[in-house]
């Protein structure tokens, strides 16, 4: 989730004024009114294609609902689009927050998955998460791939893996998903 500079601020950033934005290889959010752009590093890249990966056959199998990428945008209010790095949201979920598939999402993933980077800042990541646990997240996984850890939040604990063979589970939001912190830092 490496965040650069904030690129601009409007008063209201329209859903088309978004999506008119350049196809220049950044990501881009919209975080308490302001336009923020987040390039990535190749572990980042990594590390969210083996998130995703492994949750996406694990949801695709039990059909679950869907698991959405970094390009994917969750409208939680006319000030915030979140585009977390790995996401799920449950087919009852979905039919409250799919206007139109060719829309951005109206609300909250059921899971965030948020992948490091050197460039991040806490402040602004625990704004995001806070955030989502606003608008209904239930579950957060915050990946520190440097040091080969995952944090799970929920919206009243905090849990930390930090050894290869601890188990990342999936709680009540992803019902009997279980991997290894080796499977996603490739040990």
């Amino acid at each position: 989730m490496a965040v650069a500079t904030i690129a601009t601020r409007r008063k209201v950033w329209t859903d088309e004024a978004l999506e008119a934005l350049p196809k220049d290889g950044h990501k881009y959010e919209l975080l308490d009114g302001g336009l923020i752009m987040s390039p990535v590093h190749a572990n980042h890249g990594t590390i969210c294609m083996r998130m995703a990966l492994l949750i996406g056959n694990f949801v695709q199998r039990h059909k679950l609902g869907e698991v959405y990428d970094s390009s994917t945008g969750f409208r939680l209010s006319d000030k915030l689009l979140l585009s977390p790095d790995v996401s799920f949201a449950s087919h009852a979920t979905l039919k409250k927050i799919l206007i139109a598939p060719d829309k951005f999402l109206y609300g909250a993933p059921d899971l965030v998955i948020e992948v490091l980077s050197p460039s991040d800042r806490m402040v602004q990541i625990n704004r995001k998460l806070d955030h989502y646990f606003e608008h209904g997240t239930k579950l957060a996984w915050l990946v520190n791939w440097p040091k080969e850890q995952v944090h799970l939040y929920t919206s009243d604990s905090i849990e930390a893996l930090t050894r290869p063979n601890d188990v990342l589970i999936g709680g009540k939001v992803l019902p009997g998903f279980k991997c290894k912190l080796s499977q996603i830092f490739g040990r």
